[in-house]
């Protein structure tokens, strides 16, 4: 039997607490722009959309620009708040953007609602033995056809210590374990410019050859510090 976990954000909150409403009144760095740009690129146009983690909105109102509706979800109050002011100060159509406060291990949407679910830097803080809930979730909610889209630190990528990052995986191993909850038609980025979309096979074969010959310097050249992928529930 699983254990079980308190919430997992439950440590961001003084963070969260102290430094929303900061984040919200400042610019995004160029970097912050940037994937932005990638992740509106993967997701398309005319898409219902499930952000979980969102923080302070910033990601999910920019995917409101192209879609049809957009939730962004947040187990922190204080970040659905800080959405909800972001909504009101870019005067977002409220009918295509809504902020939810929920647990990212129990999706508090019908079956089938989402053609996308996304997560940026919100997964590796989950527990590993919540993590196939958590999949089985999301795999609930996309439609048939429908991707998960997943960014997070790559547990291979020459990554020091970092506190609350429970589940650091390599491609892999995430492709495993999305396997293993119905996903298949895995799929990430080779460039960014312009965005190269592959097989994620390739990413395992690079992660595998910088691992076996040491080659620090290359991960974040060759894109595999960072796991990006993009899972397809197919059936």
């Amino acid at each position: 039997m699983a254990t079980i976990h308190p919430p997992c954000s439950l440590f961001l909150r003084m963070k969260v607490e102290k430094g929303m409403d900061e984040q919200l009144l400042r610019r995004p760095s160029k970097r912050r722009i940037k994937r932005i740009r990638i992740y509106r690129s993967l997701v398309g146009l005319r898409q219902r959309v499930l952000e979980l983690g969102c923080g302070a909105g910033d990601l999910t109102c920019a995917l409101a620009e192209d879609g049809e509706f957009v939730a962004g979800s947040d187990l922190s109050f204080e970040s659905v708040r800080s959405g909800k002011a972001r909504l009101l100060r870019d005067r977002e159509e409220p009918r295509k953007v809504a902020f939810v406060q929920m647990d990212a291990r129990a999706l508090a949407f019908a079956d089938a609602a989402f053609d996308v679910v996304v997560s940026t830097s919100m997964i590796e803080h989950l527990y590993p033995d919540d993590l196939s809930g958590h999949l089985s979730e999301v795999w609930r909610v996309l439609k048939i056809g429908g991707r998960y889209l997943v960014w997070c630190p790559n547990g291979l990528g020459r990554h020091r210590h970092r506190d609350f990052h429970y589940s650091m995986f390599s491609y892999r191993e995430w492709m495993e374990k999305m396997r293993a909850a119905g996903f298949g038609g895995f799929e990430s980025l080779l460039f960014h410019r312009p965005l190269f979309r592959v097989d994620a096979g390739w990413k395992v074969r690079l992660e595998e050859f910088l691992s076996r010959w040491r080659l620090k310097i290359l991960w974040s050249h060759l894109g595999v510090r960072n796991v990006l992928l993009l899972a397809r529930k197919e059936h």
